[in-house]
């Protein structure tokens, strides 16, 4: 029977010559059938898995070799320093100096990547934005997001757009920053306020360009036009219970 250092060992040795395996191939090493046994024997080798292929692949920490962006790849299999797809995801859209496209992020991490970023923003742990008809992934942080949105669009300026085109790009990455500060309610009215200002057609406007729900807009637009207001407990003017008169007889 072998012992266990033989046993660490002998996968020690594997890794070296193949560089990545599977749990079928760990399992034939180790002359064993149960999963907990190669992970208990891994962590004492100190191992990663893969982020690509839903976690298929193991190595070892000490045969890596990450990259400025702190992925690793050896053949078809991925890894990543921040470990899991989802982690790794959401720290390259906050480490980007401009965000990523779907495409963008795709192609870097060399895996599919629409469900996971989608999860990222449902958490809220990236921020999404419509840029030129498609979407753009930005850190979650407001003030890094800002710095990316402009870096991107000073990006996509056009030659000779220093001007008025590229001031326009700049206000709206500050209203955006500006809605990132604003409560749920908040953020409603003000979307149907700039609906307001637009006029027909304002809402859908707005929509695209708060990245928000348009029935959301119509709905801060017309709680503006019906005064339907109460900000932090105080009600809006006319609101509440009508003051009692006193009659002059009284006194």
């Amino acid at each position: 029977m072998r012992t266990a250092i033989y046993s660490i060992e002998s996968l020690r040795e594997f890794f070296k010559v193949n560089i990545i395996a599977t749990m079928k191939q760990l399992k034939a090493v180790l002359g064993t059938a149960v999963d907990m046994t190669v992970y208990r024997k891994l962590r004492l080798l100190s191992y990663l898995t893969s982020y690509s292929h839903q976690g298929k692949y193991y190595t070892l920490s000490e045969l890596t070799r990450f990259d400025r962006l702190g992925l690793w790849g050896h053949e078809e299999a991925r890894f990543s320093k921040y470990g899991t797809l989802i982690n790794t995801a959401q720290a390259l859209v906050s480490l980007a100096e401009k965000g990523y496209t779907l495409s963008e992020l795709r192609q870097v991490v060399g895996c599919e990547v629409k469900e996971t970023v989608l999860t990222l923003v449902r958490q809220r742990r990236i921020h999404r934005e419509m840029i030129d008809g498609q979407f753009v992934y930005f850190a979650a942080s407001p003030a890094t997001q800002e710095k990316q949105h402009l870096a991107r669009l000073k990006g996509q300026a056009r030659p000779g757009a220093e001007g008025p085109d590229l001031l326009a790009h700049e206000v709206r990455a500050a209203i955006i920053l500006f809605m990132s500060l604003l409560n749920e309610k908040q953020r409603r009215l003000y979307a149907g306020l700039e609906s307001l200002r637009v006029g027909r057609g304002g809402d859908s406007r707005i929509a695209r360009l708060l990245d928000l729900d348009v029935h959301t807009v119509a709905k801060g637009r017309q709680q503006l036009l019906d005064r339907d207001l109460e900000i932090e407990g105080v009600r809006r003017k006319g609101g509440g219970r009508h003051s009692i008169k006193k009659n002059a007889s009284n006194h």
